[in-house]
């Protein structure tokens, strides 16, 4: 039985004096510390407009207060490493930022503009960039019910932005997850979906191309891309150039200065939000679809013919 003992402590005085000599090894290899970098300073511009009932009702609001709670809390998240001012656009009576948890209403700058169609609140938002182009490094418009859960989101908008030139702006793949399956929304909603062969960018092994639907319920530009936005006639403002206005003012009014892509079929997953929703994905469940994500589904599903690519589920 002593002998057991002695043995039982040996063995533990041997691991602790062997996780010691690993660690002084460790710190004395280590090179000299890293400098923290400058954090990028983001202004973060969220559309919010409800009815009236809504915005005095938590009740009657709670679905829309969800939605708004998962999208900043995905700003939060994902960039925890900037220097973040968010703005959130509304009307008069109109926003439901009063029922947010504390913590976020604390980080919120709620700009209630004057009346005007609740659906053009979107477009003022690029004034609200505009203004405050000089304080930051980039700007983010998104609607309140895309949630990003991407930490390195910035990073890829960044090494786009840098191989790709300024007049080439990178929007992410909306998908909708609804009972353990994942669509890309975009691409299942447009029957005649097409994208662009001709225009195929490849950055470090990435490949990204034109759709025929650019539409993502947000943009984000940097300090010189706004300034060509806002060096351009911005006639597209206020105007229905495609579908609605809430696509025209978060992606179709975007086409008069810039080149929109999305990660290319073959690395679908590259850059990606959630719609915080499952409007589409009921009403176009397309089960087959390639760009219909379901983990257990066992059978391979082809991207169409033209892509020369394949996928399996």
């Amino acid at each position: 039985m002593a002998s057991s003992l002695v043995s039982s402590w040996l063995r533990k005085f041997r691991l602790q004096m062997y996780v010691h000599r690993r660690r002084d090894a460790i710190i004395r290899l280590a090179g000299p510390a890293i400098e923290a970098q400058p954090r990028a300073k983001l202004c973060v511009a969220i559309a919010n407009v409800v009815r009236e009932e809504e915005a005095s009702d938590p009740v009657l609001a709670a679905p829309k207060v969800e939605r708004m709670r998962q999208t900043v809390d995905g700003i939060l998240m994902s960039f925890a490493d900037c220097e973040l001012t968010v703005l959130a656009s509304s009307l008069p009576n109109r926003s439901i930022v009063h029922f947010l948890p504390e913590y976020q209403r604390s980080r919120i700058e709620l700009i209630e503009g004057p009346e005007c169609d609740p659906m053009l609140v979107e477009f003022r938002m690029q004034d609200e960039l505009i203004a405050r182009i000089d304080d930051h490094d980039w700007f983010l418009f998104l609607e309140d019910d895309i949630v990003i859960h991407d930490a390195a989101f910035l990073w890829k908008l960044q090494e786009f932005r840098r191989n790709a030139g300024p007049r080439n702006l990178l929007m992410p793949h909306r998908y909708e997850y609804l009972d353990g399956v994942k669509r890309y929304i975009d691409l299942t909603i447009d029957t005649e979906l097409a994208w662009n062969k001709l225009s195929v960018l490849n950055i470090g092994g990435v490949q990204f191309s034109e759709f025929t639907n650019p539409h993502a319920g947000l943009y984000c530009l940097s300090r010189d891309q706004l300034r060509l936005w806002e060096r351009s006639s911005r006639t597209y403002k206020n105007c229905v150039v495609f579908v609605g206005p809430l696509e025209s003012a978060a992606s179709y009014c975007l086409l008069e200065c810039f080149n929109l892509f999305k990660p290319h079929p073959s690395n679908l997953t590259y850059l990606e939000v959630r719609h915080w929703d499952k409007k589409y994905s009921q009403l176009y469940p397309c089960s087959d679809s390639p760009y219909t994500l379901d983990p257990v589904r066992k059978a391979a599903v082809q991207v169409p013919c033209e892509t020369g690519l394949s996928r399996c589920n």
